[in-house]
């Protein structure tokens, strides 16, 4: 029996001492009669601590159950999370190899002579990362090719030339050359989005903000866009 409890019971055997009825006449019969009471005061007393023990176990036990169901919630969410992953992935690969295959059918039917070739060549150096030979080549078919249908692409990689080699005047002025001289170019969006990086690159970051601005305007569903997107509130950031 817990002491508080025996310290309760002995106060309530004092006040019980008090009413002990007048016929219980000697001493044993008084004291039969107070163990009695004091054992029935006993019991309420633990009867008591129960209760509230009772009651705190069963807050315990719907803190667990709340606690279990916000787990599964999240392990539910985590598993559904990283399926809609595993699609993204899937998607893209497929689409990466799709793409991949449409260019080399592209490339094995390019003739062997005439612009195409040219063309070919010149960005072939550039994805080996030749980019000077690459530089040179693709001026070359400016000046021979400059109103075929591939000189706006020509422009805009020499563009990427330049850039990569962290040139940045003469790849300005290459985005801004395949923007002015061929503003329907497939290539329009990529070139306003590599001229604000040259901008930015600059330190022109007015005419940087305005050109990503009119990028994300004029073609809002371009994958460049969301990457202009990302410059613009980089450039927010800055507070540039």
């Amino acid at each position: 029996m817990p002491r508080a409890f025996r310290i309760a019971g002995a106060a309530v055997l004092l006040v019980a001492a008090t009413a002990v009825p007048a016929h219980a006449q000697s001493r044993g019969e008084r004291i039969e009669l107070l163990e009695e009471r004091m054992g029935v005061v006993e019991r309420q007393l633990a009867n008591q601590g129960l209760l509230e023990m009772a009651r705190q176990l069963e807050a315990l036990d719907q803190e667990v159950r709340r606690l279990r169901g916000a787990l599964e919630q999240l392990q539910h969410e985590q598993e559904r999370a990283r399926a809609q992953l595993r699609d993204q992935y899937v998607d893209l690969d497929t689409r990466l190899r799709a793409a991949e295959t449409a260019l080399t059918a592209a490339q094995d039917a390019v003739p062997a002579g005439g612009p195409e070739a040219e063309y070919q060549a010149a960005f072939n150096l550039l994805k080996d990362g030749r980019y000077d030979e690459a530089t040179t080549a693709l001026r070359e078919f400016l000046a021979r090719h400059r109103d075929h249908e591939l000189a706006s692409n020509a422009m805009y990689w020499l563009g990427e030339a330049h850039y990569v080699r962290r040139d940045y005047p003469a790849a300005l002025t290459a985005f801004e050359g395949v923007l002015n001289q061929y503003p329907n170019a497939r290539k329009a969006p990529d070139a306003l989005l590599k001229l604000g990086y040259s901008q930015y690159e600059l330190q022109r970051y007015g005419p940087a903000r305005t050109t990503l601005t009119r990028l994300v305007r004029e073609f809002p569903d371009s994958a460049a866009a969301v990457e202009g997107k990302a410059r613009l509130e980089r450039l927010a950031a800055e507070g540039r």
